[in-house]
């Protein structure tokens, strides 16, 4: 036998290389790692967290609880919603707030949303704002729409003003509707509605979808706090750097979650949401019921 096939044959005889062991062991961990995490934040997205925010304003004369939903997106958590509105319940608010997206465009199935709003009415008050789901169904879809949820014990607001009185404490909830890029369209009444508001000395609430709007638009107009989605948390939450992603801000956005103190020293609410309706899953982001105690001191 020559000495090149006694080499071949000893070749084959030989065990695999030991890093061909290790890519194959770094394989098997990383596959692990995933399957791991996705089943995690499976488990994860089918609860909500609480979180509880306390914002000072020295208008008000009563501490006022307000409870926001975003972003739900036609979930349940239980049947009919039933965890959730007992957790709403339990939490005994002054008003409820729902700060857009609560539905899906093009999906005329409302039953979610109306059966939880029936229940949630006889909580609180309930207020809500237009979302880019609810804005396009209603101009593209279904023109009934905001008469519909108004049925459903709703106050919609688009682009308005209201006052609010809860205990001793008048509110001025305004609700501005359009988004930075249609702020200022002529077919469009946000800018003209904001710049048509008086000074008061009522604490000035704000309902909008978006962020970046307070940020961009809606600085030094009087209003003390902003309530806020539409982000849904940055999709993917990075360990210390927050979200990853958002519509309104691309990526690494700074805009995604908690209580942030704006310029004018007006206080930006952002939900992460409660659902999902995109195709960026939610990954170490846990849908959110946001908790807000507005207090004097």
């Amino acid at each position: 036998m020559s000495k090149t096939k006694q080499k071949s044959q000893k070749a084959q005889r030989e065990p695999k290389p030991l890093r061909s062991k290790i890519v194959k062991v770094i394989a098997l961990v990383l596959a692990a790692a995933i399957v791991l995490t996705a089943g995690f934040n499976i488990i994860l997205n089918q609860n909500y967290m609480v979180s509880f925010y306390q914002v000072r304003c020295d208008k008000v004369t009563d501490n006022i609880r307000v409870v926001e939903l975003a972003d739900l997106h036609n979930t349940q958590y239980g049947k009919d919603n039933a965890k959730l509105v007992a957790k709403i319940k339990a939490l005994k608010p002054d008003l409820i707030f729902y700060a857009g997206d609560m539905m899906n465009y093009k999906n005329d199935d409302y039953s979610v949303l109306f059966s939880l709003s029936d229940q949630l009415s006889e909580i609180a008050p309930i207020y809500a704002c237009y979302g880019n789901n609810e804005l396009s169904q209603y101009l593209f879809e279904d023109k009934a729409f905001p008469e519909k949820l108004e049925s459903h014990h709703v106050e919609l607001l688009s682009n308005e003003a209201v006052d609010v009185k809860v205990g001793n404490t008048l509110i001025q909830l305004i609700a501005v509707t359009e988004d930075v890029d249609q702020y200022e369209q002529k077919n469009t009444n946000a800018k003209k509605f904001v710049e048509s508001l008086e000074p008061t000395t009522n604490c000035r609430i704000c309902l909008t979808h978006y962020p970046k709007l307070v940020e961009q638009k809606l600085l030094d107009k009087g209003i003390d706090v902003a309530f806020t989605g539409h982000a849904h948390g940055g999709h993917v939450r990075l360990p210390k750097l927050g979200g990853l992603y958002s519509n309104g801000e691309g990526f690494l956005p700074k805009l995604t979650a908690g209580v942030h103190e704006m310029d004018d020293g007006s206080q930006l609410v952002i939900s992460r949401g409660l659902g999902n309706h995109n195709i960026i899953p939610r990954i170490n982001n846990q849908p959110e019921l946001v908790v807000v105690d507005i207090c004097w001191y």
